[in-house]
């Protein structure tokens, strides 16, 4: 029996811990928090997201738009004008704000009306070199200062993070990797945290949580009744509710096959540097544990050693161009191995979304692609 849209954002919904879902079109997590207009141009976006700048700087170019360089609490108030670790955050806000029932922002604004509000964007693995929030911290400082913290949970999914449940407000997750590389367009979830937790003397109330859910269904609609523009093809919601119901399985062979092949990958003599939480050399191998679910994610960041004669981004596309394994012409998220080219400044870096392909051919493929990289044939 084939399930609505509706049946299946809430079962999604259910699975990120949150209050409401929606689906919908969109190229990426930037254009559907584009489209979705929840973010107005009076209002402070601050972004930890430096493998999606230029899209950020195409969509909200009328805008007030930060860009912050790590995924910390500090970096995110001192960008919000707090200071860092919030020590010129005023008494009175934060844990003080919270009340025992009753919901201070349910009639705060008219549904879609913009207070000029701060927002904080963050990736659960994200940005070159792939790391790793603390969305708890993250949560705990954006509580103090009144900022509303949205996750991009694409990398890692909803198999394999909850962000909601570690404390922020709005999750969202480009579906490819979802369905399985099998939607006909490219489509976006949006899931918003509960307004309440808790229970009796522990009950709290989260504001902004529930000024997100107003302003997002302002713009998508009822849960029950989305919107005409956001509604998915018949085809597409076949696909999401067959990848929905495999994805456990799915997530758990894209998970072990990265940790396998970001092993091998940091033993090689020509790769300089490899960026995965699950390794003990990566900046937050320490925290991912605590944030991520079922293994680190099937992404791997990687450094080659180049030459003297080319430019680093030069080499990364040199070698991606000869990896039989690259895949580029496969739809993203399914069952291949993908790699890409992410540039940042001066720096690139080979990214390769390990598929669900036999780990072992693509080792070898890595292996031929680094060989032939080092000794090019003669012209």
């Amino acid at each position: 029996m084939t399930r609505s849209q509706a049946e299946l954002a809430w079962a999604y919904a259910h699975a990120q811990g949150g209050r409401a879902a929606w689906f919908s079109y969109a190229e990426n997590v930037p254009d559907m928090l584009a489209k979705i207009g929840l973010i107005a141009p009076e209002d402070h976006l601050i972004v930890c997201a430096d493998d999606f700048a230029s899209s950020f700087e195409r969509h909200f170019r009328w805008g007030r738009l930060t860009f912050v360089a790590e995924p910390t609490a500090d970096a995110f108030l001192t960008a919000s004008g707090w200071g860092a670790a919030g020590h010129d955050v005023p008494e009175g806000t934060g844990d003080d704000r919270l009340v025992a029932e009753g919901s201070p922002a349910s009639y705060a604004y008219p549904a879609g009306a913009h207070a000029a509000r701060t927002y904080w964007f963050v990736s659960t693995i994200g940005c070159t070199c792939l790391r790793v929030a603390d969305i708890r911290e993250l949560a705990h400082a954006a509580a103090r200062v009144g900022a509303l913290l949205i996750v991009d949970n694409t990398v890692a999914s909803v198999f394999g993070c909850h962000p909601l449940e570690l404390g922020a407000h709005v999750c969202m997750e480009a579906l490819d990797r979802v369905a399985a590389g099998m939607l006909e367009r490219k489509a976006v979830a949006i899931t918003v945290a509960p307004a309440v937790s808790g229970r009796g003397r522990r009950r709290i109330v989260h504001p902004e949580a529930e000024d997100a859910y107003r302003l997002i269904a302002f713009g998508l609609g009822d849960p029950d009744e989305p919107v005409p523009f956001g509604m998915l093809s018949p085809d597409d919601l076949s696909a999401l509710a067959w990848g929905i119901d495999s994805l456990p399985y799915r997530m758990q062979m894209h998970n072990d096959h990265a940790r396998a092949i970001a092993e091998y990958l940091s033993c090689h003599p020509q790769v300089a540097r490899v960026f995965y939480p699950g390794l003990h050399a990566h900046p937050d191998a320490a925290l991912a544990p605590s944030v991520l679910m079922h293994g680190f994610g099937p992404a791997i960041d990687f450094s080659l050693l180049g030459t003297f004669n080319e430019s680093a981004a030069h080499a990364v596309r040199r070698f991606v161009d000869s990896c039989a394994c690259a895949h580029r012409d496969v739809p993203a998220g399914g069952s291949a191995t993908r790699m890409s080219v992410v540039t940042c400044k001066d720096a690139a870096y080979v990214r390769i979304f390990v598929g669900t392909d036999d780990p072992l051919s693509v080792a070898d493929s890595l292996d031929q692609a680094l060989r032939l990289f080092c000794n090019p044939p003669e012209p």
